[in-house]
């Protein structure tokens, strides 16, 4: 528990320039009272109090109260009550009056309930003492009447209980944030580096700190040859199953620490980070009980689970005496704990994720890589909708960006370069980053082209490679040169044919140019999902929208484009996820989650989360049953499936789908997509992979998409492709749809 004093209030003059009214609601204005009622004038005031009105209570005060406090006193003496306690709105009604015998002085007996943020509901029986003078009635007034404590020149202070932050597990109670995690500090002496072994323990060192050889070199070349130069951080499991490795290289140096940690640097665009309350929402949380100075979560879960993370602050308000001794308790609450999310993530397949994309982007530094801008994966379980990974390169180390944590990289220099990175490494792409999604759409064209009744998944059709349907004037060319021959729209999918669905888009656009967008609606894209962290909705195009951003007339041609995932179609990689796990279950699409429940560790859950069902497909079982076996050949038939190549010697049968996004200016590389599931016979998990300008679906992402499977399912591991190494093999290719 963490105790802190937070205010003091003077019952007298504070000599400053009172803050603005508190929150307290408006219950209309002031009434006129009869100042020839004492019952009047006390209900005025009352009511004048509630209101937040401290001039029209002043109004009220005798002429001797007024000359010992001025309105700015008095007002101020109020608000910073009021701020004191964490004041959000108070009530206050009158008990009962007596009149003297005298007819010259009153009493009024009236009851305050405080509801405040940090002590709950405060209430008081107070007494109000009333004088005639002038034929008026004044209030003789006291800063008793707010608590009896107050009377002689005593001050309040409320001292804060405020609970520690919690924890944040994976789906099987491991550790991804760790309120008091042991951590180790890796540093190097440059001059105790014996020679010959360096490369190999930056190597080390770079795994140990996930992140690359580059990086480690840099941090430390330049400096003095015999300074201590700290190279990051590191969680003790982590360092201690490569001790012997790391008590290998002379150099290597290490110290303990302890404090808030991120386990491996493992989702950071999902779990977020913290830091210092942001100076424009000081008010926004001070309104929740907070004072001020706290560090609280500013994105991801550590945002999103706030209240549960931070727990409930408690406290004591209390009267000291003009000297400061202690008087009197006036209220106590007592802090409520905070409690532990535990997500849906799978903390072993999120490190295999991030992982497959780290050492992909190494392997193919000499070929896609250097124009890659970024990658994403994203990993559901097809049954439930819950996140088992996701993940957004390049990453960030949210270690560094607690305050609290005195983190060695933690420099001015360091975050403005990580805020000023043009690769822009806080940006999620998994959930925030929007893409044309290429022939991954075929998937909902190929269900659009069934369902509508327009097409079977036997319907053939002649590929030559150049499509005119058109028009001579709109030309347009399948991927594979000279076509795919005759083929069924089933083996338009697995070959990834664009004359086929160049063709599918003409037609369904010819019966209704709402067909295709209103099945893609179906699959979950362009609308949030509703996922706990911050997302983008994507777009999907339709006649209505075109002719609103653009005034333009909807054509065929933009259904054409939209058949292979072109034109203004914009998607996440969680909403294709989303669309594949669908196909994989059999037609319902899940609200895609990353929390699993919320409570006290040891005891049952205060909040539990179910699957929830956000749409069931419109799709026959045959029909869903056919999208399957076409994508089962996109990575097992030898003569259509675009990417059977990438796949062969796997021991695991797969489904999935490639995509080849064209996006930006003419030459600039395509965007890389693969979408499965696994395993084929006894779907589990799908899997989404992006990479940014990295070239071909089947080059690129699936290779990817194969390593975290094989590694997720313990099978043998096949190497990155070998064409990855060598300018020479690899190519990149300039027509889309593949």
């Amino acid at each position: 528990m963490v105790f802190l004093i937070v205010a003091t209030v003077v019952s007298g003059c504070l000599g400053r320039n009172p803050p603005g009214p508190i929150n307290v609601p408006l219950l209309g204005p002031t009434p006129t009272p009869n100042l020839g009622d004492p019952d009047g004038v006390a209900n005025a005031f009352l009511n004048a109090w509630m209101q937040g009105n401290y001039e029209g209570m002043y109004s009220l005060l005798t002429s001797n109260s007024q000359a010992e406090n001025t309105l700015e006193e008095f007002t101020d003496i109020y608000i910073s009550t009021a701020t004191a306690m964490t004041l959000m709105e108070l009530n206050a009604a009158p008990l009962s009056s007596l009149l003297d015998t005298s007819g010259t002085t009153a009493r009024v007996a009236y009851h305050v309930t405080y509801n405040t943020e940090v002590l709950g509901p405060i209430d008081e029986d107070l007494m109000m003492n009333l004088v005639i003078a002038e034929r008026r009635w004044g209030i003789s007034w006291s800063p008793s009447m707010i608590f009896p404590q107050m009377a002689g020149g005593n001050t309040i202070q409320l001292e804060i209980e405020t609970p520690s932050r919690a924890n944040i597990y994976d789906r099987n109670g491991l550790a991804l944030v760790s309120a008091d995690a042991s951590t180790v500090t890796l540093s190097v002496v440059p001059n105790e580096i014996s020679p010959g072994v360096e490369d190999q323990m930056i190597g080390l060192l770079a795994t140990v700190l996930r992140t690359t050889p580059e990086e480690i070199r840099a941090r430390y070349q330049g400096q003095p040859p015999d300074w201590w130069i700290p190279l990051g951080d590191a969680d003790s499991d982590t360092v201690r199953s490569y001790a012997p490795a790391l008590n290998s290289y002379p150099g290597i140096h290490t110290t303990n620490k302890t404090g808030r940690r991120y386990f491996d640097v493992l989702a950071p665009h999902i779990l977020g980070y913290t830091g210092f309350i942001p100076a424009e929402q000081i008010d926004e949380y001070k309104a929740r009980g907070y004072q001020g100075d706290e560090v609280v979560g500013l994105s991801g879960l550590e945002a999103w689970g706030e209240s549960y993370l931070a727990g409930t602050h408690g406290g004591m308000l209390s009267a000291y005496t003009p000297n400061g001794q202690y008087f009197a308790e006036i209220a106590r609450r007592d802090p409520q704990p905070s409690q532990s999310i535990y997500t849906t993530l799978d903390r072993n397949l999120q490190a295999i994720v991030q992982d497959a994309i780290q050492n992909a982007f190494e392997v193919g530094a000499a070929t896609w890589a250097p124009s890659a801008g970024g990658a994403a994966v994203v990993a559901l379980d097809i049954k439930t909708g819950e996140v088992l990974a996701i993940a957004s390169y390049p990453y960030f180390d949210p270690n560094i960006l607690n305050p609290n944590n005195h983190h060695p990289l933690f420099t001015d220099s360091y975050l403005a370069d990580l805020f000023n990175d043009p690769r822009r490494p806080f940006l999620n792409r998994a959930t925030q980053g929007v893409y044309p999604p290429g022939s991954l759409f075929k998937i909902i064209s190929m269900a659009a082209a069934m369902n509508s009744g327009l097409f079977d998944a036997d319907s053939s059709y002649t590929c030559t490679g150049t499509w005119t349907e058109l028009g001579l004037n709109a030309v347009k060319f399948d991927w594979k040169e000279g076509g795919h021959g005759d083929i069924t729209l089933e083996q338009a999918l697995t070959g990834s044919c664009n004359d086929y669905f160049y063709h599918v888009g003409l037609v369904t656009g010819e019966k209704d140019p709402n067909i295709l967008p209103t099945y893609a609606r179906d699959f979950g894209l362009g609308e949030p999902s509703g996922i706990e962290i911050d997302e983008n909705s994507g777009l999907v195009p339709d006649s209505d929208w075109l002719m609103e951003q653009r005034g333009e007339e909807w054509k065929l041609a933009d259904s054409v484009n939209i058949a292979i995932g072109q034109g203004d179609l914009q998607v996440t990689p969680l909403q294709m996820a989303s669309a594949i796990a669908a196909i994989a279950n059999g037609g319902t699409i899940y609200k895609p989650h990353l929390v699993q429940r919320i409570g006290l560790i040891g005891e049952p859950p205060s909040v539990e989360y179910q699957p929830e069902i956000l749409k069931t497909l419109p799709l026959t079982t045959d029909e869903i049953e056919s999208i399957r076996e076409g994508m089962r050949g996109v990575v097992a038939d030898p003569i259509y499936g675009t990417a059977q190549y990438r796949f062969i010697g796997i021991q695991m049968a797969v489904a999935g789908k490639t995509g080849t996004a064209q996006i930006g200016a003419e030459g600039t590389p395509p965007i890389a997509w693969f979408g499965g599931y696994a395993p084929y016979d006894d779907p589990q998990i799908a899997i989404v992979v992006l990479v940014e300008n990295g070239g071909q679906g089947s080059a690129v992402a699936a290779p990817i998409f194969r390593r975290i499977v094989e590694k997720y399912y313990n099978l043998t591991v096949a190497d990155y492709p070998p064409d990855w190494y060598d300018p020479s093999i690899f190519h990149f290719v300039d027509d889309i749809g593949e």
